[in-house]
């Protein structure tokens, strides 16, 4: 199906009014009335309360290609999300451990990179990149322990983007927040989309600190791999600081990434296999992320709308960024009357890896990359959120600027 600007344009702009003129507020009869398929007739509460939870998700996108190099049609897909969640303690096997599955599916001929950009402008349809489309991938299989007060560990498999779940700015793995991956999970080239490892955390108010050791490989579609850390080791460490600033939350944190894993040198990357003059090991990522709150809930500290930004350095051979930062300004309840909408606009800047743009430089072009995005989304039902996305990239890899439009509905059943 194809359409131009103006026609994209009214049509966005007549669902949003429809939907938002038809808002309702969502019933509080149980834990579960916000979904579409409720609470199975008690049987969802009987579970929760035996310390069994089931969530399914459904997220729908039709995105297109309005300017830039492609084809500019605007096409459809989605994605189904699966969380099965065990509670040990409430299960009276022991105390404070939660046992966490989640499984994804996706479908549908949506590119993930409109316009030939490098940084993914739908993360909801790049991951878990199974390979082929319709196939289900289970990316987290973890245990998460409380150990004591001020320690919890988390060991397993573990989808990385999941861990940007609670944050009020940044991830939402293109299912919530903004689509594409410079916000939805900020790629620094050394945590995989899924990891097998450990991850400890200790809080020490009003400072968290979080170590991470884990395989240097993705392991999306590994389940019992027998090659483990064969090829090297990542280990994080940060510390983040929380406190006040004119009586509102903020927050600063500092990550420090290193990894032993041998890779290609950037400079051999377009030699045959086997003709490589050179491997690189030993590679880092030193990275800051600040975030300040400009309107913050008085009920419930930590919920509103304010400042974010990330950035980050590395060696820049091996690892393909060398230096990025993305930030702009978001959260939910822009309008006081509507304190469930969600909002973002942001600026991302990727500088790829010298080595890698001179040694392709005779061949084709890549080079560093920016855009901005900016999103909507609002509640049309308990159980339906309904988002209008905007992106205007300079892709690394083409030498027109894409602007790419999108609506995104995402189902809670």
């Amino acid at each position: 199906m194809d359409m131009d600007r103006d026609d994209l344009v009214r049509l966005a702009a007549g669902a949003f009014m429809v939907i938002a003129g038809s808002i309702e507020a969502a019933p509080a009869s149980d834990a579960f009335a916000d979904r579409l398929t409720g609470d199975w007739a008690g049987a969802r509460n009987g579970m929760a309360d035996h310390g069994v939870t089931f969530d399914l998700d459904s997220t729908n996108y039709y995105q297109g290609l309005l300017e830039g190099a492609g084809d500019h049609s605007f096409d459809y897909g989605g994605r189904f999300d699966a969380y099965l969640n065990f509670d040990t303690g409430r299960l009276g096997w022991w105390s404070g451990g939660q046992l966490r599955a989640h499984a994804e599916y996706f479908f549908g001929d949506l590119d993930s990179n409109l316009g030939g950009t490098v940084a993914s402008t739908n993360l909801g349809m790049r991951l878990p990149n199974p390979g082929d489309p319709e196939d289900l991938v289970v990316t987290n299989i973890s245990l998460a322990q409380r150990l004591n007060e001020t320690m919890s560990l988390i060991v397993g498999k573990i989808n990385t983007v999941d861990l940007l779940t609670n944050d009020p700015f940044f991830g939402g793995a293109g299912t919530d927040r903004f689509l594409n991956v410079a916000f939805a999970a900020p790629p620094n080239g050394l945590v995989p989309p899924v990891i097998i490892g450990g991850i400890l955390s200790v809080r020490q108010a009003p400072v968290v600190w979080t170590f991470m050791v884990y395989d240097p490989e993705d392991r999306t579609r590994d389940y019992l791999p027998g090659d483990l850390f064969d090829t090297g080791v990542n280990v994080s460490a940060s510390v983040r600081y929380g406190t006040t600033l004119a009586g509102r939350t903020s927050s600063i944190a500092l990550t420090a990434i290193y990894s032993t894993a041998d890779a290609l040198d950037l400079r051999d990357v377009l030699l045959p296999p086997g003709l490589e003059t050179g491997i690189r090991s030993d590679s880092w990522h030193v990275g800051l992320h600040v975030s300040h709150f400009l309107r913050e809930s008085a009920v419930s500290p930590g919920d509103g709308w304010g400042l974010f930004v990330r950035m980050g350095a590395s060696d820049g051979n091996p690892n393909p960024f060398q230096a990025w930062i993305s930030g702009g300004i978001g959260g939910r309840g822009l309008f006081a009357a509507r304190p469930d909408d969600r909002f973002g606009i942001g600026y991302f800047y990727y500088s790829l890896s010298d080595d890698l743009q001179r040694a392709v430089a005779p061949f084709t072009r890549v080079d560093n990359e920016q855009g901005i995005e900016t999103f909507y989304d609002l509640p049309a039902t308990s159980w339906l959120r309904v988002a209008i996305d905007l992106q205007y990239v300079n892709p690394a890899t083409a030498d027109r600027n894409a602007f790419v439009a999108g609506v995104r509905a995402k189902i809670q059943f």
